[in-house]
C-alpha cells in the first residue's frame, strides 16, 4: 500500500526519546530517534493497518522492505519492528488508517453510486441514499519526560527504562544483556 502516503506527528520527549511497549511484558521504554526514521516506523505503521498480509521470510524479494527485528529491554524477547507500539499510538495510527479507508470509499464507491443512480429516465426510476462515511479528528497525548537513561554500550545508543527497575537490561537493537551498574545510568 506504498501509493498511499500521509503525514503523521508523533510525540518525542525533550531528549528526542519515542515511547514504545514491549508485545510480550507490556512494558514502556524509550528509545532515541530521528525524525525521519520517525516518519518512516509511522508510514510502516499505518502500512500494517492497511494490509494484513503476514510476512514470511521464504517470501522475501529485494524490492519488498526489510523487516528489523527488535529485543525487549525487560523480558529480550524479540519482535519485528511493527510490534512495539504503545495502545495510545495504536489508536492514534489506527485513526488515520480508519480516515483513509473512509475517503477511497467516499470517493471510489458512495459517490459514485449516488452520481449514477440517482438519475432517472422515462423508464426505469434508480436511487441511491447512502451515508458517506465520517472523518475522525486524530488526537494523541504529549510525550512526558519520565524515565531514566540507560546506556547501551555494545551498540552505542541509549534508551530510557523505568525508574525503579533494578534487573538486568537486554538492548532494545541486539539483544546484548546488560547488568545495571550505578554508573550505567
Amino acid at each position: 500500500m506504498s501509493d498511499i502516503s500521509i503525514s503523521i506527528s508523533l510525540p518525542l520527549d525533550d531528549e528526542k526519546f519515542f515511547r514504545r511497549e514491549c508485545p510480550f511484558c507490556k512494558k514502556e521504554f524509550k528509545i532515541q530517534i530521528e525524525k525521519k526514521d520517525l516518519i518512516d516506523l509511522a508510514q510502516k505503521g499505518i502500512d500494517s493497518f492497511l494490509t494484513d498480509d503476514e510476512v514470511d521470510s521464504s517470501e522475501y524479494n529485494e524490492n519488498d522492505d526489510i523487516i528489523n527485528y527488535y529485543f525487549c529491554p525487560y523480558c529480550g524477547q524479540q519482535a519485528p519492528d511493527t510490534h512495539w507500539w504503545t495502545q495510545e499510538q495504536l489508536k492514534y495510527i489506527n485513526i488515520f488508517a480508519e480516515n483513509i479507508m473512509a475517503r477511497l470509499i467516499n470517493e471510489n464507491l458512495i459517490k459514485p453510486l449516488k452520481r449514477n443512480l440517482n438519475k432517472s429516465s422515462k423508464f426505469l426510476s434508480i436511487s441511491f441514499k447512502g451515508k458517506e462515511m465520517e472523518y475522525k479528528e486524530p488526537w494523541i497525548s504529549d510525550e512526558i519526560n519520565d524515565m531514566k537513561i540507560f546506556n547501551l554500550p555494545c551498540c552505542n545508543k541509549k534508551i530510557k527504562i523505568e525508574e525503579d527497575w533494578d534487573k538486568n537490561v537486554y538492548c532494545f537493537y541486539c539483544g546484548f544483556e546488560h547488568k545495571q551498574n550505578k554508573g550505567d545510568v
